[in-house]
C-alpha cells in the first residue's frame, strides 16, 4: 500500500570530503555558495554552505580518499542556475582556473533559454549546473550554442587548477 506522504523538498545534501578547506572554497568560487557555520576542530569538521538564502550543502571532512563513480550511492548532485549566462559565466571561470573540458555543452531546444555544463569537484564527485525553462524540452547536442565548444567534465585536481583549491 502506497502511503502518502504529501509533498517534500530536498532541506539540503551532506558530503564527505577528503579536505574541507580545498571544498569550501571550490563551492564558494564555483557556485557562489557562502559559509554560514563551521567546526574546524577535530573530529568534527564541517562547514554549512548557503546560497540564495537557503543552506545547499553540509560539508563533512571525512574521507581519506576521493570519490568512488562505480559504487553504489551519489552519481551526480544537479543545481539549478538562476539563467544560461549564469552557466556561461561558470564555464568561463572554469576555463580560467585550468579546467579540461572533454563534451558538448547540453542545450534542450533551439528556441528555449536552457542548457547544462557537467564538471567534478576536487574529490571527483560530478556536478550539472542546469537552467530549465521545462523540464520536457528535449535535449540534444549543438554546435551553435554558445557553451557548445569543447565543453564537457573538468577534473579540478588537474595541476593548474589545484593550486588554486
Amino acid at each position: 500500500m502506497k502511503r502518502d506522504v504529501g509533498a517534500i523538498t530536498v532541506g539540503h545534501i551532506g558530503l564527505n570530503v577528503s579536505d574541507l578547506e580545498i571544498s569550501k572554497t571550490f563551492y564558494q568560487e564555483v557556485l557562489g555558495m557562502r559559509v554560514t557555520s563551521e567546526s574546524l576542530e577535530f573530529p568534527v569538521k564541517f562547514a554549512s554552505l548557503r546560497r540564495n538564502g537557503k543552506i545547499v550543502l553540509t560539508l563533512w571532512e571525512q574521507s581519506a580518499g576521493r570519490f568512488k563513480k562505480r559504487r553504489a550511492g551519489l552519481h551526480h548532485l544537479a543545481f539549478e542556475a538562476d539563467s544560461v549566462e549564469e552557466i556561461s559565466r561558470t564555464r568561463g571561470l572554469l576555463d580560467n582556473l585550468g579546467a579540461h573540458w572533454t563534451e558538448g555543452a547540453q542545450l534542450y531546444a533551439e528556441e528555449s533559454r536552457s542548457a547544462a555544463i557537467h564538471f567534478k569537484d576536487p574529490d571527483g564527485i560530478r556536478i550539472e549546473l542546469y537552467a530549465a525553462e521545462s523540464a520536457d524540452v528535449p535535449r540534444r547536442e549543438d554546435t551553435h550554442f554558445p557553451l557548445a565548444a569543447e565543453v564537457g567534465e573538468p577534473c579540478v585536481r588537474e595541476p593548474l587548477v589545484k593550486t588554486r583549491w
